[in-house]
């Protein structure tokens, strides 16, 4: 089921999409039943849903019983990654100038639907310092992927205020009261630049900033993370303007023209920059 209601969005399709996701799980090739059970649907649902990806060239019957992904699948990934591999061509001489000016890493991320996808990093030089993972999915109501959340369509961000109870809470300052989280994304919003307090990891601090391309849109954003002793909050406005300028220049260099951050936001729209 869809986890709140929005007339905008087909629940039939949603659904069906939902079931293609699984495929991305290992082993990758499933039967009727075991997708009717990881996803909790019923099996007539899941069937057709199957009948309609194989129609549609998304998935193909193996051998009567098990689905796997279609070679059209991989097509459409390999168009995502060259997208994302522009974008971190484009970024990579500035996470580098970020990381060596500050000392600490520097954060490429990619908006994903309702995550944040780390796309390249420039580790700091220091023995202690925050490293993750290339393709690492990050929520979008903690830590830096909260630099994106003024910038998304209103429904987007109303629907992750919604369902804000049900997120994990990952540490004693992860906000997870929607009031709280609206105010973020309004403070954001005005200084054009998020703060990660301790609120996804204890031990980490981030300043964030987002990321624009040529239609305006808001397609992630860059990060400088550090360990929460040495990344004082004395030292977020210098970090926090080494990151804005940066990001602004991935901007410029992704084809955004326009003023940044981009003022045009249905949260200023609405007064939420007051």
């Amino acid at each position: 089921m869809l986890p709140t209601m929005d007339r905008y969005v087909i629940q039939a399709a949603y659904k069906t999409l939902q079931i293609l996701l699984v495929f991305g799980e290992a082993p990758h090739r499933f039967t009727a039943a075991r997708v009717a059970e990881l996803t909790g649907m019923d099996r007539g649902q899941v069937f057709r849903s199957l009948r309609t990806l194989e129609r549609a060239g998304l998935v193909r019957l193996e051998d009567d019983q098990h689905y796997v992904l279609s070679r059209v699948i991989g097509t459409l990934a390999l168009a995502g990654h060259r997208v994302n591999s522009s974008l971190t061509e484009l970024a990579r001489p500035y996470l580098n100038e970020l990381a060596r000016s500050t000392g600490e890493t520097a954060v490429l991320g990619a908006l994903s639907g309702e995550s944040m996808i780390l796309l390249d990093l420039c580790e700091s030089n220091r023995v202690v310092r925050w490293a993750s993972l290339i393709g690492h999915a990050f929520p979008l109501h903690a830590g830096g992927a909260r630099a994106v959340l003024p910038y998304l369509p209103k429904a987007q961000w109303e629907r992750l205020l919604e369902r804000l109870p049900e997120l994990p809470v990952y540490t004693p300052y992860t906000l997870s009261r929607p009031e709280s989280l609206l105010e973020d994304i309004q403070r954001t919003y005005r200084q054009g630049y998020s703060v990660g307090d301790q609120d996804y990891d204890l031990e980490t601090r981030s300043v964030s900033a987002p990321i624009f391309n040529q239609q305006g849109r808001v397609i992630g954003a860059l990060s400088l993370a550090g360990p929460s002793y040495r990344f004082a909050l004395e030292s977020i406005p210098a970090y926090a303007q080494a990151v804005m300028e940066y990001a602004q220049q991935i901007s410029r260099q992704s084809g955004y023209a326009g003023l940044y951050p981009n003022p045009h936001t249905e949260l200023a729209l609405e007064g939420g920059e007051n």
